[in-house]
């Protein structure tokens, strides 16, 4: 086959040299070869080479179709006896379209699923939805005029569902297009707001409360006041950039021991009215609520004096350094004293409008990295400061609303300021004496916000119920030290991050969410809760539906045998307002998703998760069952851009995963990738990045590589196509080249696969692309061209190196499936050996055969390979290595080693002579010449000599030794034509 240049067929297969072929223009007649043309082995297959952007799309969802993708999970869930993979998906929140960081959460999941199955496994995988919570109230109500719009709860619940029904629909649609496995329709699918979930809930909660775990309690709770809810830990965000109003005042101390105000008056003219307690904070809002001064008692503090000023001060000795650099003002130390003394001394509030006298009381929790070592209190504000409170039976009392304002506690002139503001911080600032305030600044510093209303939030009590962790935290520790976290860099963090974990509030104050099944006697504002409500409720739940403790009377909630039963008038009774925490909705989906005794293989979440589900589905499994919910933790990256910032709107970095699928709105700038683009990028990144950048380059590289997998799988399957006419496999004699490369791609396949067994995906593609291109591309199948193109077509050389290429096709197909279904099922559809046309994940055969491991083998081609790259370099340059010969003089253990593939003296068709792509080799022992078996160096010599001879003008390899009509050709080229002449229905087609 000639192409418009007249080169060969040989050096000009494809327009792309994909193969790694060296390619040399060979100047011929072209009617020469047009009378061999048909005559040539060349491959045939109608597998596409390249298809075009704007038909990408439909050609997707065509093999998706035709390769019964909506089928696979349904099909494989009826295997009888397989052991069972369970990946237990974390359910994304119904809220929004799908993002980059959906398509590495899905895709990371179904190449992980896809993996399992190819081994043998049943695989388990439900998909879940996160359906409640504020975020999705909002934006379910967020057009309406609040005006003119008084909804009830029933109509913010119903508009909240419509809102997130429809979401779930869009985000299905688009997991199901990137070909994520899975049973898609509703009973196939787990949602946080069908009532049977709420049902198993509402029973969970009961047991929780029933062993003690949850209860209700008055405590300070993470509060937005723009969303006018309590928050959990994850719920929340940390701005670096928070500015708060940094004070640092003195308060006067009073009520000395005799022995202390020695210590205190030593060297000093003053008295007791001169001795000051310096405080430091970022929340002067909390100073109308001061009740104790805290210290640690393992720390020494120090009085000191300030230039310019009378009075004396007390303050941790490490930090009078700190605090004269953020006062400016220099500082005289004048006794020593130790934290022992200061457990009597009491101090004036530091609000002059308060005539209370307050107590310093020892802490672990002060520390000496910033302020004073002495930290003031406020109960109801702080949950270091509500333990201390506790412990010494204050008052808990809240001085803030759920607006964020000041309520009449607060005092005089404060009622009504937002305690975020700037105006109550001057304000509360007026009411201490002004020699009193030693420094005001502006603090910048990480402050908690509300994740959703990116907001910031407070500390302020409330009546709340919440989950014991002190109580379950060490057991969860403990099983945790027996779950695998992949990668391991997220091990230690994840613990740190239980062992830290405060109490559990588990209580939200909105609609949208699962109510906490709890009425209450008004009598003495105790919660009323049975097994026997419980069952009732989950009655209602079945034939009310979801909101009937909105919809119903109290007299349905509580019907009359339930209050004779408890000996209630049910007019002492009311009911619950509060919902329940979406984290535990969905911490708890493993006890809805998994049999009692099971426990998930995987979990597989975004690092953020190592706050939030990992832990609420560890806790409450934990609770309730004693054990972990899972084997292994898969935790992965956020998407970046190309410079490294999170993707957000308003910057305008937002890549949108659908763009990389079927194209952007601008074409050019945005081409249309396909599914298995989208998902190689996926594989290729989110194993590698804490944080997983995407680009145009980084994706332009993933379309080239799977490019060039399709390239290289179009050739293969090209190469096989008459292969299913082997009548006897066991009767075809496999080259050394053949053995070779079927030895190398069995232990390709098992680093592969334990690669895969490693989560470690990135890996996993770029030894793909590794072995391709060298091992199979430039190396196997520039050798076995000769043989593939020019033996005849049932000669044992072609059939060996068809067999060998089918067992390639094979293991590459498998180990690229999981990451690439689209392209591996489509391949698999035009394999000639698939008659049948099943679906390459529904196949059941076995890659490869212990067999193929053959070191021996190895040892020979790889020192051929090395004499071959002498040849190489001692070849003139731009000279066909066809028109030269070579003259090996091998030392003796060199020699008896490459003889094995070269049986005489001198060869033009030797398995030497195609592994070195010369036209003959002459193989000679020279027995001066000494080699080191023991550090494998073979010595031989090469003399490269050019072929005076013509060569043949069909296959222009070998020596021409025979005249045909006019042309020169070798013996096995003579031998072929006589074939081919003989069976006149001889015709083989080439790749288009």
């Amino acid at each position: 086959m000639l192409n418009k240049t007249g080169k060969c067929w040989q050096t000009c297969l494809t327009k792309r040299n994909f193969l790694g072929m060296r390619c040399f223009s060979v100047k011929v007649k072209k009617d020469t070869f047009k009378k061999y043309t048909d005559t040539i082995n060349l491959p045939k297959t109608e597998f596409k080479v390249w298809i075009q952007p704007p038909k990408r799309s439909d050609w997707d969802k065509h093999i998706q179709k035709v390769c019964n993708f909506s089928e696979l999970y349904s099909w494989q869930r009826k295997f009888g006896n397989s052991e069972e993979y369970i990946l237990h998906d974390g359910p994304p929140y119904a809220n929004g379209v799908p993002h980059m960081g959906h398509a590495i959460n899905k895709i990371l999941k179904d190449i992980t699923i896809r993996y399992k199955l190819l081994q043998g496994y049943k695989v388990h995988y439900k998909p879940g939805w996160d359906c409640h919570g504020l975020p999705i109230e909002l934006l379910a109500v967020l057009n309406l005029d609040k005006a003119n719009n008084k909804l009830s709860p029933v109509d913010i619940r119903e508009k909240a569902r419509k809102f997130a029904t429809n979401a779930i629909n869009n985000q299905q649609a688009v997991f199901k297009s990137w070909a994520v496995m899975g049973d898609w329709s509703n009973d196939g699918c787990y949602f946080t707001f069908d009532k049977d979930y709420i049902k198993n809930e509402f029973v969970q909660f009961y047991n929780l409360y029933k062993k003690g775990l949850v209860y209700r309690d008055f405590k300070p709770v993470y509060w937005s006041p723009s969303s006018k809810t309590a928050l959990a830990e994850a719920e929340l965000e940390y701005n670096s950039e928070h500015i708060s109003t940094a004070v640092t005042i003195a308060v006067r101390l009073s009520g000395f021991q005799n022995n202390l105000n020695t210590v205190f008056k030593k060297n000093c003219d003053t008295d007791n009215n001169s001795l000051y307690a310096l405080l430091w904070t970022t929340t002067p809002w909390t100073l109308p609520a001061n009740q104790a001064i805290a210290y640690n008692p393992l720390l020494d503090y120090s009085v000191i004096k300030i230039n310019g000023s009378d009075g004396k001060y007390l303050l941790a000795t490490k930090l009078i350094e700190q605090f004269s650099k953020l006062t400016g003002r220099c500082v005289d130390i004048i006794n020593s004293v130790s934290a022992d003394d200061l457990s009597s001394i009491k101090y004036e509030h530091p609000l002059n409008f308060k005539n209370e006298i307050l107590p310093l009381l020892p802490s672990s929790h002060v520390t000496a990295d910033k302020g004073t070592g002495l930290v003031h209190i406020a109960a109801a504000h702080g949950q270091d400061d509500f333990i201390i409170g506790k412990k010494n039976g204050f008052k808990i009392e809240s001085i803030v609303d759920e607006d964020g304002n000041y309520t009449n506690a607060a005092g005089k002139g404060l009622v009504g300021l937002n305690v975020l503001s700037e105006e109550c911080s001057n304000k509360v600032l007026k009411l201490i004496n002004s020699e009193c305030i030693l420094s005001v600044d502006k603090f910048k510093h990480s402050y908690p916000y509300d994740w959703r209303t990116k907001k910031p939030v407070i500390l302020r009590a409330s009546e709340q119920w919440f989950l014991d962790t002190d109580n379950i935290k060490q057991d969860a520790i403990n099983e945790l030290k027996d779950v695998k976290i992949v990668p391991d860099r997220n091990s230690s963090g994840f613990l740190s991050l239980l062992e830290r974990r405060p109490y559990w509030c588990i209580s939200r104050q909105r609609v949208w969410g699962v109510p906490i099944p709890v009425v209450y006697n008004k009598l003495n504002d105790t919660p009323i809760i049975t097994g026997s409500l419980i069952e009732h409720y989950c009655r209602l739940l079945d034939s009310h539906g979801i909101n009937f403790w909105w919809e119903l009377p109290l007299s349905h909630i509580i019907p009359e045998n339930i209050c004779n039963e408890l000996n209630l008038d049910i007019k002492d009774v009311e009911k619950g307002q509060d919902i329940l925490d979406i984290w535990l909705d969905s911490g708890l989906s493993w006890s809805y998703v998994l049999d009692d005794n099971q426990i998930a293989d995987m979990y597989l979440e975004g690092v953020d998760q190592l706050t939030g589900w990992f832990q609420s589905s560890l806790i409450t499994s934990v609770a309730l069952r004693g054990k972990a919910p899972y084997k292994t933790i898969f935790v992965h990256g956020y998407a970046v851009d190309d410079k490294g910032h999170k993707m957000s709107k308003s910057i305008g970095n937002v890549i949108n995963p659908q763009d990389i699928v079927y194209g952007g709105p601008d074409r050019k700038k945005q081409p249309p990738y396909g599914i298995d683009v989208l998902r190689w990028w996926v594989a290729g990144h989110a194993t590698q990045h804490v944080n997983v950048p995407v680009s145009n380059a980084l994706l332009s590289d993933s379309q080239q590589c799977v490019q060039k997998l399709r390239s290289v799988l179009r050739f293969l399957l090209g190469a096989t196509f008459d292969i299913e006419h082997i009548s006897n496999e066991k009767s075809v004699t496999l080259h050394a080249i053949d053995k070779y490369i079927l030895h190398l791609l069995y232990f390709f396949n098992q680093e592969v696969y334990n690669l895969y067994n490693s989560y470690q995906y990135n890996r996993v593609c770029a030894l793909i692309i590794n072995f391709i291109t060298n091992e199979i591309s430039a190396k196997y199948l520039t050798i076995i061209k000769d043989r593939l193109y020019c033996d005849d077509k049932n000669s044992n050389g072609r059939r060996a190196v068809q067999l060998t290429i089918n067992n390639i096709l094979n293991v590459l197909l498998h180990v690229i499936a999981p990451i690439a279904p689209v392209l591996a099922e489509e391949a698999y559809l035009y394999h000639p050996m698939n008659q049948a046309k099943e679906t390459l994940f529904q196949s059941n055969h076995s890659v490869c055969q212990e067999s193929w491991i053959q070191p021996d083998v190895e040892e020979q081609i790889k020192l051929a390979l090395d004499v071959k790259k002498t040849v190489i370099k001692e070849s003139p340059i731009n000279i066909n290595h066809w028109n030269l010969s070579a003259v090996i003089s091998a030392s003796p253990e060199c020699y008896n080693v490459l003889k094995l593939l070269h049986n005489e003296e001198v060869s033009d068709n030797s398995e030497l002579v195609e592994l070195l792509q010369l036209s003959s080799v002459t193989l000679l022992e020279d027995s001066y010449l000494i080699s080191d078996r023991n550090s494998n160096q073979y010595m031989y010599n090469v003399n490269i000599k050019s072929v005076k001879s013509d060569l043949c003008e069909r296959c222009r390899i070998r020596v021409a030794t025979v005249q045909d009509a006019d042309s020169n050709i070798c013996k096995r080229c003579s031998n072929v034509l006589s074939s081919v002449r003989s069976n006149s229905d001889h015709k083989t087609s080439y790749v288009i």
